[in-house]
């Protein structure tokens, strides 16, 4: 697990240990530039520029420059401004035999060093156009955050501390492969995230095993809420993914006749009664839903994973830490306006409090699902950065509440399965990839059970 932290906090570490520890900004910027160039070297190719700002971001690109030329490599140099700041100043001047430029096209690999992460306001003209200039270039390399958010990267060289920046839905494809560098500060300082903010590894899961003597009375009962005539698939891969994830019965409320068919493995009830339910999902494939089926599996008191079409009931409800909700960024979007909560989307700053925000309000860890992964029941937020495309897939989202159900049924409180679902899920999700390319939910779930 890697702390992440925001802008605000990362600028006040730089500082911070900068001071305590009598650091050379001058020597930092070298070693920011050594590590961008040991961790890209493989990636430089062709006409090779290197974009640079008036600040300290654009010091690192200096610095980088005169690397590059001692390992062999004739970039060109673009000044944003002909301002910068003291060091910057100092570093242009004491370049030599280096190619200036006035335009950012035609190259094949670009170093971007325009801004760093203290960038705010918005960019003017100049650097929309070169920015905009370096788009058909092969590969794009930012150091520490794609500038001012415009930049399309293909990687991202990030210094010190990963910034939550990076890993906002809307702006996580423009980092590319993000690679953590630490350019000199003490590792002891970057253990922690004043944020409380942190990203998933796959060494966190924590999922435990099926004992010896476990089958399927001792391994979980997971009930499910869902299904309509208009959409039988859901359910049933809910449900199927929940085996595959270790439950040990699988029970389908539903109206729906369909649904019974070619389910051998699945109990099929019109009960309301959750009584045996080690655990409910609700709202896969339910279509209108039945509000009143919906405020009885929350009566029962059985831990919830609540998905899709049972989002709409959560408003008015308080799930007393027993429940995991699981919306995509559009159910996210309409369940937030039906709290009048902002949603929070357009910045980092503003999704984490607005995810906290959601979190206590309603009693519920809250799992939202993209290319990168938020999760929180409140306090700590814990990012998984997936980014793999290939998972979105009609039924990918009822996997994932069949994962979480099976894992609440066998025992796991709300945050733990959260986080040890969505692991798995996009475990085997990579796994699916890797084996056909593209797949559907069915290939995704056999994967599941192998990763488990």
């Amino acid at each position: 697990m890697l702390p992440i932290l925001s802008m605000q906090s990362s600028a006040s570490l730089d500082h911070d240990l900068i001071s305590r520890y009598l650091l050379s900004e001058s020597a930092l910027i070298d070693g920011a530039a050594l590590k961008a160039f040991e961790k890209t070297r493989n990636l430089i190719h062709g006409k090779v520029l290197v974009m640079v700002g008036p600040g300290n971001n654009g010091s690192d690109g200096l610095s980088l420059a005169r690397i590059l030329k001692e390992e062999g490599f004739s970039p060109d140099i673009f000044y944003l401004y002909e301002k910068g700041n003291d060091e910057n100043l100092r570093r242009r001047g004491e370049l030599e035999g280096f190619n200036v430029v006035d335009s950012t096209e035609g190259y094949d690999t670009v170093y971007d060093a325009l801004f760093g992460f203290s960038f705010h306001g918005n960019p003017d003209e100049r650097t929309e156009k070169a920015c905009r200039d370096i788009a058909s270039a092969d590969t794009v390399i930012s150091l520490d955050v794609p500038s001012a958010n415009l930049v399309e990267a293909d990687a991202t060289v990030v210094f010190m501390v990963l910034k939550d920046v990076l890993y906002t839905p809307s702006s996580r494809a423009k980092a590319g492969k993000i690679m953590l560098a630490n350019p000199g500060f003490p590792e002891s300082g970057l253990l922690v995230s004043p944020d409380d903010i942190y990203l998933l590894e796959d060494s966190d899961s924590t999922i435990h095993g099926i004992g010896l003597s476990d089958y399927k009375n001792t391994r979980g009962h997971l009930f499910i809420a869902g299904g309509s005539e208009r959409y039988t698939g859901a359910p049933r891969l809910t449900g199927r993914s929940a085996f595959f994830a270790g439950a040990g019965l699988v029970t389908v409320i539903t109206s729906s006749d369909r649904i019974r068919e070619d389910n051998p493995s699945f109990i099929i009830s019109s009960s309301d009664d959750f009584s045996a339910a080690s655990s409910v999902a609700v709202g896969p494939g339910w279509d209108k839903g039945d509000r009143n089926l919906f405020d009885k599996a929350v009566a029962s008191g059985k831990p919830l994973v609540i998905d899709a079409d049972g989002l709409r009931f959560v408003p008015g409800h308080h799930f007393s830490s027993k429940a995991v909700l699981t919306p995509h960024i559009g159910e996210y979007r309409a369940l937030m306006k039906a709290l009048s909560i902002p949603d929070g989307l357009e910045s980092s700053r503003t999704l984490s409090t607005s995810l906290r925000k959601l979190a206590v309000l309603t009693g519920s860890v809250v799992v939202l699902k993209s290319s990168v992964v938020w999760i929180t029941d409140g306090g700590r937020i814990y990012i998984y950065d997936g980014c793999n495309p290939s998972l979105g897939v009609a039924g990918s989202g009822d996997v994932l509440t069949g994962i979480i159900g099976a894992l609440l049924a066998g025992g796991e409180k709300p945050l733990e399965a959260a986080i040890n679902g969505v692991i798995l899920h996009q475990r085997a999700g990579r796994k699916a990839h890797e084996d056909y390319g593209f797949y559907s939910a069915e290939e995704l779930i056999l994967e599941v059970g192998k990763c488990r």
